[in-house]
């Protein structure tokens, strides 16, 4: 995004730059000396040539000499800034608009002009407080009819800081103003509306943009994003299928939420199969969190030989206790209790567990069916001292 829009600051500037080679004289706007706009034509001459340092040294040179013309003074550091853009210059273009605007006696329409051309600079550099102000006065004050690309910026700078309503209402116009619809300003308008909870408008906004280019599978990938956040993840399944047929995903955030929408809507076993083969492909790592999701989706999917290989891998990786935890429940059903004992014992090992008094009473039960009594004590004594398994843990220890 901030690439394209300094590109955009670039055109716009150049294309918004009171250029006294066409300039038009009205009661508004001061006349321009003759040796001024041959200077000015001298230096637009040198931009054609691509010689930005010999335009910027002619126009530095050329305002000394109006220093004691306020309008002069101004347009001449708005050539500069000019051509501190096209030299590739951001601080210098910068520095020349501010001396330009700090100029008090200028005509409204022109600093309305450097305004645009200062807010958006800023909008390039992310200072959307700072441009906010520049870009509503040119906003306010713009001569003729404002470049629905220049309300875009309005916009832009406004959804930034938070100013929705009147963020929306300027993108409104914007997108209302153009033949084609920008891809950028419909996106960004989305994310206004959505951010508002307008959500009914914001799928209409999507749907449109798909109606257009169905065949654009970002579009798709932003469907099933909204679908998502709402919550219906039969929708945002369908969605991101259609877009992985379109083009098929390679990003893991991507691929994961393929997985986890297959799991949400109760195709465990799909999806399962999915991210092994994603696994199998290395178009996912295997790390231990990815070994736990699998492992979990072939138990979903009543596979527990599976569920219990994949999560044995998972849990030898892991940093932490809890995929031991998950693979001790398995072994817990399964009544292999000196399985699911050491695996519990595991999991207080590693920590991390959001209750280990839990699993301390759990690690005694199976020790004490595994006919392991001086293992399970020290962890039933341990549960005791917690309120929520004191009484349990006592009445097996009774029986020790």
């Amino acid at each position: 995004m901030r690439d394209c829009l300094r590109i955009a600051a670039l055109l716009l500037a150049l294309l918004a730059t009171d250029a006294a080679l066409a300039q038009r004289q009205t009661s508004t706007m001061p006349t321009t000396s003759r040796g001024t706009f041959l200077k000015l034509t001298g230096a637009q001459e040198l931009w054609e040539e691509e010689r930005y340092t010999d335009a910027q040294a002619l126009l530095r040179e050329l305002a000394a000499k109006v220093a004691d013309n306020p309008y002069e003074f101004a347009l001449v550091h708005q050539y500069l800034a000019n051509t501190s853009i096209l030299a590739g210059d951001t601080d210098g273009a910068r520095a020349a608009v501010e001396r330009a605007l700090a100029v008090t006696e200028l005509p409204v329409p022109m600093r309305a002009n450097l305004s645009s051309f200062y807010g958006q600079l800023l909008v390039g550099e992310q200072e959307f407080e700072a441009a906010l102000p520049h870009l509503e006065y040119w906003y306010e004050n713009a001569e003729g009819a404002p470049a629905p690309s220049q309300i875009f910026y309005v916009a832009y700078a406004n959804y930034m800081v938070g100013k929705l309503p009147r963020a929306q209402v300027q993108i409104e116009r914007a997108i209302a103003e153009v033949d084609t619809p920008n891809e950028q300003w419909e996106r960004v308008y989305y994310q206004i509306l959505f951010d508002q909870k307008l959500y009914d408008r914001a799928l209409g906004v999507v749907l449109g943009m798909l109606e257009r280019q169905p065949a654009e599978d970002g579009y798709w990938r932003l469907l099933a994003n909204h679908f998502v956040t709402q919550e219906e993840s039969r929708r945002a399944l369908a969605a991101l299928v259609i877009a992985n047929l379109q083009n098929p995903m390679t990003e893991p955030v991507d691929l994961r939420r393929l997985v986890s929408l297959y799991g949400l809507v109760e195709i465990p076993e799909k999806a399962a199969r999915l991210l092994q083969d994603y696994l199998a492909d290395e178009r996912l790592p295997s790390d231990p969190e990815t070994l736990r999701q699998l492992g979990e989706l072939w138990l979903l999917a009543r596979e527990r030989a599976r569920a219990k290989t994949v999560l044995e891998d998972a849990a030898q990786l892991a940093p932490d206790g809890r995929t031991y935890r998950l693979l001790a429940g398995i072994f817990f059903e399964d009544e292999d209790w000196d399985e699911a004992f050491e695996s519990y014992e595991e999991a207080l090992r590693l920590g991390g567990l959001k209750d280990a008094a839990q699993v301390e009473l759990l690690a005694g039960i199976t020790a004490f069916r595994a006919g392991r009594p001086r293992d399970a004590r020290p962890h039933l004594e341990a549960a005791a001292e917690s309120e929520d398994y004191r009484e349990q843990a006592e009445m097996i220890l009774q029986r020790l």
